[in-house]
């Protein structure tokens, strides 16, 4: 049945902004035809000679991963992009293993702490164009695993490394890269990052790129930053003009599609979470409500707290 639950501040760290849907907060979804960016459901992999597959990998020349030694190694291959292991994974098609969907997306890392285990960041679901559907989520799933088995399958059978490999594990619930945004008192935007922008309020750090795993058209990337380099989050972009004491963290706060697909990373988001911390322990401090306070005087206390990345 329903239940009522009292606070005198709140945080939307859902990622789908169910709380500021629930309390009427205006919010987008998806690029401007309001598709969104593809799924994933990532699954490992252990008993994998990784020396083997980096060995095969750099024999054909794919410098995907700059790590050439050592316990970890990366790769990856998208369909028409010209990597150098799609030629393999065709190979996959032609022995009725894999399906054309199984090549839009590809990437495999190694697991610290972990050998011989790796971690795939894939399949993409290209066919759910709205993440904001449940129904629609919960046939991607379907499809995710009957997908999982095929990569595991060819790799099984065919690639170099996996002789011996086995399915550990896989996820419970779709990696949702975005769906829901706020409207937030000012929104954060791709030429923010472009100019490294900076705000009296900044209380994060942001680095990643724009990193769209688009359903449109694959993978799109803009200008990687260099070392040092930064934008910041401002605190008028994770509170909104409508509810006083609601705070937003996550991928959902307010931002352009594309300026979302850089917000999105774990690190930042989680100094997004330890900055509305402090904030509403300023707003209880100051008894004053959360989307009221002065966004210096906030940032002047996460300062003090050092969560943002250095």
């Amino acid at each position: 049945g329903l239940i009522a639950v009292a606070a005198q501040t709140w945080i939307d760290a859902s990622g789908d902004a169910v709380l500021s849907r629930a309390a009427g907060v205006p919010v987008a979804a998806g690029d401007e035809d309001g598709v969104n960016q593809v799924c994933s459901l990532r699954f490992t992999m252990g008993g994998i000679d990784v020396e083997r597959y980096r060995d095969y990998v750099l024999s054909l020349d794919d410098h995907f991963s700059p790590l050439v030694e050592g316990y970890f190694f990366e790769s990856a291959m998208v369909s028409g992009k010209n990597f150098k292991l799609e030629p393999k994974f065709r190979e996959g098609i032609e022995a009725g293993i894999l399906e054309e969907e199984d090549l839009r997306y590809y990437q495999i890392f190694s697991l610290p702490g972990k050998p011989g285990c790796m971690a795939l960041n894939c399949p993409h679901i290209a066919s759910m164009r709205k993440n904001t559907s449940g129904a629609a989520r919960s046939n991607a799933t379907v499809e995710a695993h009957a997908r999982i088995r095929r990569l595991v399958t060819f790799l099984q059978r065919m690639m170099p490394g996996f002789e011996q490999s086995y399915l550990m594990e896989q996820a419970s619930l779709l990696g949702v890269r975005e769906s829901w945004r706020v409207e937030g008192q000012t929104m954060l935007t791709e030429e923010d990052y472009v100019n490294q922008a900076r705000f009296d309020d900044g209380l994060v750090r942001g680095d990643w790129y724009i990193d769209v795993h688009s359903n449109k058209g694959g993978l799109f990337h803009k200008n990687t930053y260099e070392q040092g380099d930064y934008y910041e989050i401002p605190f008028r972009s994770m509170v909104t003009k409508h509810i006083n004491n609601l705070g937003v963290i996550g991928r959902c706060i307010s931002t352009t599609f594309l300026m979302q697909a850089s917000v999105r990373i774990i690190p930042t988001v989680t100094d997004m979470g330890d900055a509305m911390g402090t904030a509403c322990a300023l707003a209880k401090q100051t008894s004053t409500p959360l989307a009221q306070l002065d966004g210096v005087a906030v940032r002047a206390e996460v300062e003090q707290m050092k969560p943002v990345n250095s």
